[in-house]
């Protein structure tokens, strides 16, 4: 986590910050007795925070606050079932009610400016999957934020994001109509492109130029990526996948909706053409921090690396499903797939050729230390036997998710009440 930098770690925050440490070590020697210490770490580290969000003082603190993301973090680290899911949905509620309460006066120090940002990349993550909004106020923060050229343009990008979160919440509930959704898409589409040719411009240091280099380990069939900011391949991810969800919303709206459109839609290989370059592109940039060697013996990246990885590349091999895979259309327009076979074993199929790329990706990264990412190869490989609604970018389960009787919460309930300062 990039807003931990600066910070001394007191006994409070190195109580998650050893839990996570010692579940990513547990993961790469696939020690499960090492496990249950990481994860006893982290029942402690609940305690304490549970604590902390009792006292009127400590709830505002930055530590509480990244105290509560790195919970959030263990549960990916750790991941085991479903039930992973929910703690992970909760800790990131819980930062939501803390950046909320700190108020917009955090923003006025780098620590706070760098911890709201970290915050809002698993808010939105979170908002974007459980199609809901964003909250406003991460939206209005992220506008308000002064002009900085090293961040900037993902700010501006989190705005882009919080709009496709408010037209998937009114997809999915219907409080407005799809002429309207239509509209607001198009418009959004538009305002990506442009943020793309801004961030490409001359004197953007989120400009990066694909090089061919057919002897680098860091290429993709001879391509590599190259990046003005070496961390702006996480930005440029995040646009990517957003293409990705928004075009998908698209065609789900036109499938839906048309022929009672004011106006002809576009084709429907124009949304597919989006969703091809976005692939190859989440591919290249995978290839450019990890490497492209599909031997044993990757070139060595970083656990923080792959963690950002993780959804770009599912997103990524999901695209590669639909070409691969036969999806029924559902009544809402949506296509869905039952992903229950291997895909990725076609030596033939280019498609094919590249969805086993990602998939060993992915098992790299677990290996690493970051299970979360198992579960996404495992699902790619056809070995779970979900659901997979292309139209709403999410996997459909036949029953609802169940909570593990025996799993570890924060006490969001006794966050106590404090002004939140947002002079």
């Amino acid at each position: 986590m990039s807003c931990l930098e600066g910070i001394t770690p007191d006994d409070f925050l190195l109580k998650p910050i050893v839990a996570c440490g010692l579940a990513a070590l547990a993961n790469r020697e696939n020690d499960t007795d090492g496990l249950e210490v990481a994860r006893r770490y982290y029942i402690d580290a609940i305690a304490a925070t549970n604590t902390a969000l009792r006292q009127p003082r400590r709830v505002k603190e930055d530590t509480t606050l990244i105290a509560v993301a790195l919970l959030g973090c263990f549960e990916r680290l750790a991941w085991e079932s479903s039930s992973s899911m929910l703690s992970w949905k909760h800790h990131v509620e819980g930062a939501t009610q803390l950046l909320r309460l700190r108020g917009r006066g955090q923003l006025r120090t780098p620590s706070g400016r760098a911890i709201f940002r970290e915050m809002r990349s698993n808010i939105t993550l979170n908002a974007l999957y459980s199609e809901v909004e964003v909250p406003d106020f991460v939206m209005q923060w992220s506008a308000a934020l002064e002009f900085d050229p090293m961040q900037t343009p993902s700010d501006q990008l989190y705005v882009l994001a919080a709009r496709i979160g408010s037209i998937r919440s009114s997809f999915r509930i219907g409080d407005q109509n799809d002429q309207r959704l239509f509209d607001l898409a198009t418009t959004l589409e538009r305002d990506l492109l442009r943020w793309s040719e801004e961030a490409l411009g001359a004197h953007s240091v989120y400009s990066f130029r694909s090089v061919h280099d057919s002897c680098s380990p860091y290429s993709l069939n001879g391509t590599r990526h190259e990046y003005g900011l070496p961390q702006a391949h996480r930005s440029w991810n995040t646009w990517r996948c957003l293409n990705i969800i928004l075009s998908r919303t698209q065609e789900a709206i036109v499938r839906r909706s048309w022929p009672i459109l004011a106006q002809v839609p576009p084709p429907s290989h124009h949304y597919r053409a989006i969703r091809d370059r976005t692939t190859i592109d989440i591919c290249l940039a995978a290839a450019c921090v990890l490497g492209d060697d599909s031997i044993d013996d990757p070139p060595e990246g970083s656990i923080a690396s792959g963690y950002q990885l993780v959804v770009p590349l599912f997103l990524a091999g999901t695209c590669l499903l639909e070409q691969l895979a036969e999806p029924s259309v559902s009544p809402g327009g949506s296509r869905i797939i039952f992903v229950d076979e291997s895909l990725h074993a076609a030596p033939s199929n280019e498609a094919s050729i590249q969805l086993a790329w990602i998939i060993e990706r992915l098992d790299y990264i677990s290996g690493q230390g970051i299970r979360w990412a198992f579960s996404f190869s495992k699902l790619l490989k056809g070995q779970s036997r979900v659901y997979y609604d292309v139209g709403r970018s999410r996997v459909v389960q036949e029953a609802e998710m169940e909570e593990s009787p025996n799993n570890e919460l924060l006490d969001l309930s006794s966050v106590v009440e404090a002004s939140s300062g947002e002079d």
